[in-house]
């Protein structure tokens, strides 16, 4: 990827109008000079798109009559790219002026398919970010796990820059509609063999879920598309072993859930939809898997096989339990990795 290759940069908005000043002035100052902005409206009532067109001519403004989520807006604006390089930006972030030009440099290196900013969330806890997170089985974020500042599992999509020769037209499974579909997008492109990385020195600066904490069905899609993951990437063999934690998660969820009866259904709701679906699913599944080239083995190495985060007896117990049985049926995570026996992703 040399230095003039044009970057679009596309900003998914839903009544945000309030957020783009400072969303858009960042794009704005870029000092990488060959990009393009796209913000896609997501059928908002505020007057988002007259103001865009109005206070930044230079964006490109489309707009959707319905709300087609993070996966459908983003899907939207990458049908109205032109550039070699697709960024995904949230409405709810300002980015450092360098951070496009601080991207480009992941892609110097050949396997590199998706790279994420370093994002400071408002109000995340400051040891957050000390060591990049990965997920466990379950889709569930662990945190603080990677020594290395470059590496990751997956591409957080609140801002993040992919090869459109490698994902494709669009990035995301649009039935994903909102939540895991960046999880979705770095856990494909490792299956066909390509590299997720973090470039810390691109910075960028995130109000954090402003758009989706006001909606009903966070739990829903939450634990649906964090089923939809499983049942789409996994093997057949590494599903078998993983049916314990579908188990504990069913139960935990019921418990962690139970105090707020709405939220209880829709965590219910998620994997009900999910097990209807399977048909769907199996469809494609197969697609998926037919252009697999790297096996469970390498992916689970970037996998945690934690169930909660540290903090207290229960997470340690859990966690325990967990580790043994990994040990016993063979699900090699990066914490057996950890131990001495190096990540498969240093070999060269």
């Amino acid at each position: 990827m040399n230095k003039s290759s044009l970057i679009s940069v596309i900003v998914v908005n839903y009544n945000g109008r309030h957020l783009l000043e400072a969303c858009l002035e960042s794009l704005r100052v870029q000092t990488y000079p060959h990009r393009e902005v796209i913000l896609v409206d997501n059928g908002s009532s505020d007057g988002s798109a007259a103001y865009v067109k109005e206070r930044f001519p230079e964006v490109k403004v489309i707009r959707s009559e319905r709300n087609l989520g993070f996966a459908g807006g983003n899907n939207l604006g990458a049908r109205h790219a032109h550039g070699e390089l697709i960024a995904l930006l949230n409405n709810d972030a300002a980015a450092a002026s360098d951070w496009l030009e601080k991207m480009l440099q992941a892609f110097e290196q050949p396997r590199v398919a998706v790279a994420m900013a370093k994002v400071y969330t408002e109000g995340a806890p400051a040891e957050y970010y000390e060591k990049n997170g990965t997920i466990n089985f379950l889709g569930y974020n662990i945190m603080r796990v990677f020594e290395e500042p470059w590496r990751t599992f997956f591409a957080s999509g609140c801002a993040l820059v992919y090869r459109r020769d490698v994902v494709g037209e669009v990035p995301f499974d649009p039935d994903y509609f909102l939540y895991a579909e960046d999880v979705y997008l770095s856990w494909h492109v490792r299956l066909k063999g390509w590299e997720v990385v973090q470039v810390p020195d691109a910075v960028v600066y995130h109000k954090g879920s402003v758009t989706a904490r006001k909606r009903r069905d966070t739990v829903f899609y939450q634990t649906r598309n964090r089923l939809l993951n499983c049942l789409l990437f996994y093997e057949k063999a590494t599903l078998l072993k993983l049916a314990p934690y579908f188990a504990f998660d069913f139960v935990a969820g019921a418990v962690r859930h139970a105090r707020l009866p709405a939220n209880l259904l829709a965590f219910w709701g998620g994997y009900l939809v999910a097990l209807l679906g399977f048909p769907a699913i199996l469809t494609k599944r197969r697609l998926l898997q037919a252009a697999r080239v790297v096996s469970d083995g390498e992916i689970l190495q970037l996998m945690s096989c934690k169930l909660l985060n540290e903090g207290g007896t229960p997470a340690r117990f859990f966690n325990g339990i967990s580790s043994l049985y990994c040990r016993l049926v063979g699900l090699e995570t990066m914490e057996r990795y950890a131990e001495g026996r190096g990540y498969s992703a240093d070999r060269g």
